[in-house]
């Protein structure tokens, strides 16, 4: 008779561990979800945070992205020098690029020569790349497996590394990995339109009174449809932007004009189970609006304040789903070109990243001793300018040099700078 304690895990991953790093809510989220990846080919997953701002993840919103396990909150430093972190075989992290390069540094100055192993570290976006994309890129280019939502993302990485003379071997197209693709049966009960708002798209207060005035218009022309505004995250959470003009703030002047329509209200319900109510999903560029489209919803994209890299409606050009606010109804069809959703990441191939991390990982064993470390030049710039940076203000003046410009900071900064190179005398990789 086989006992259940005899029973091993199955697939390529087995009895390894995986250990999943986010920051704020779409990051965990994401990152949870490309973890389990790896739990499903016979890994076990732990959970942690790098460190960000005070109050950066709730337990409400944690769980609002499927994530109940604990979430320790760790300084990269921290978490590098963590058994948590030295006994994982992989690392998923998904973060901002501010917090990449405190990763990347922080591994570049410990110590794994007397290792036998080192974990395998990932890289993996918590959406669609709407701005800076080479700064993003050289950012987390220090990753062992770097994943890209589409080709032509991986087409500019490679071309400005060539232009360097980066390694950029690590390399793969994933699509968007943290999207909900699961099949629906169809609507129920009344229409709903869901509008995915975003904290800063639009930024000003002008265009987001004007986005509020255009979704309460909606409601008076339908008002047999719900209307609900997916507010990011509420008043007293943090998300990676956070929301200068709150919707909740604005709601307040304009309900009090013309009141608040009955079949208009806010709502943080998960996306995936609002999207699986949706006659009609809306938003001005949120990735939330591939997860819709690739689960066959009608979708909208906001085109009232015009196309442009800001606010990242250009990412949407080729989709035939821009309209403005006064053509919205809860009967539009799905109008998306297939073609186009095909490239624009909503399609997950998750293999090339798998497949390159189980290479790694037994390349490894068999050399018997910890992998070099992927340099930090010429990504984050030259020995010179490392050195340089290094040596006058410490990690900050290369992960976040901002900081140092600023008076109040200055003496603060400093004290840090002086205390991290006390720590250990840093030399780049080259």
């Amino acid at each position: 008779m086989t006992h259940k304690a005899d029973l091993q895990p199955e697939g390529r991953f087995a009895g390894r561990r995986a250990l999943a790093l986010g920051t704020f809510d779409s990051f965990m989220k994401t990152a949870a979800t490309v973890g389990r990846l790896f739990v499903a080919e016979g890994a076990s997953l732990r959970l942690a945070a790098l460190s960000a701002e005070a109050g950066q993840l709730t337990a409400r919103q944690l769980r609002a992205g499927g994530v109940e396990e604990s979430v320790p909150v760790l300084a990269a430093e921290q978490l590098v020098a963590s058994r948590l972190f030295r006994d994982a075989h992989v690392v998923v992290a998904v973060v901002d690029g501010g917090r990449a390069r405190e990763l990347f540094l922080a591994l570049s100055r410990a110590d794994f020569s007397r290792e036998p192993t080192r974990p395998i570290v990932v890289v993996a976006s918590p959406g669609v790349v709407l701005t800076d994309q080479l700064a993003g890129f050289m950012s987390r280019a220090p990753a062992d497996v770097l994943c890209f939502n589409t080709a032509n993302d991986r087409a500019l990485y490679e071309a400005a590394a060539a232009e360097i003379g980066l390694d950029a071997t690590n390399a793969v197209v994933t699509g968007l990995l943290g999207l909900d693709r699961a099949a629906r049966s169809g609507t129920r009960g009344r229409s709903a339109i869901v509008f995915f708002e975003q904290p800063v798209i639009p930024a000003r207060r002008m265009q987001r009174t004007h986005l509020l005035a255009g979704l309460i218009d909606l409601a008076h022309r339908f008002p047999d449809a719900d209307v609900l505004v997916k507010l990011r995250h509420a008043r007293d959470e943090r998300a990676h932007h956070s929301t200068r003009f709150h919707l909740d703030d604005i709601s307040r002047e304009l309900f009090a004009r013309g009141g608040r329509p009955t079949n208009l209200s806010f709502t943080h319900e998960p996306a995936a189970n609002l999207i699986s109510r949706a006659s009609l999903v809306a938003t001005v560029s949120s990735t939330v609006a591939l997860e819709a489209m690739a689960r066959g919803v009608a979708t909208r994209i906001v085109s009232d304040f015009g196309v442009s890299e800001i606010l990242g409606t250009s990412y949407f050009v080729g989709s035939r789903c821009l309209a403005p606010l006064g053509e919205l109804s809860p009967a539009m069809d799905v109008a998306v070109d297939p073609q186009w959703l095909a490239r624009s990441g909503a399609v997950a191939t998750p293999e090339p990243l798998l497949a390159q991390c189980a290479v790694l990982i037994y390349g490894q064993e068999l050399r018997g001793s910890a992998l070099p470390l992927r340099p930090l030049t010429p990504a984050y710039g030259s020995d010179g300018w490392l050195d340089f940076a290094l040596g006058r203000g410490g990690p900050v003046a290369v992960h976040a040099p901002h900081l140092l410009e600023r008076p109040k900071r200055r003496a603060f900064v400093a004290a840090v700078a002086d205390r991290l190179r006390q720590i250990r005398r840093f030399t780049p990789r080259g």
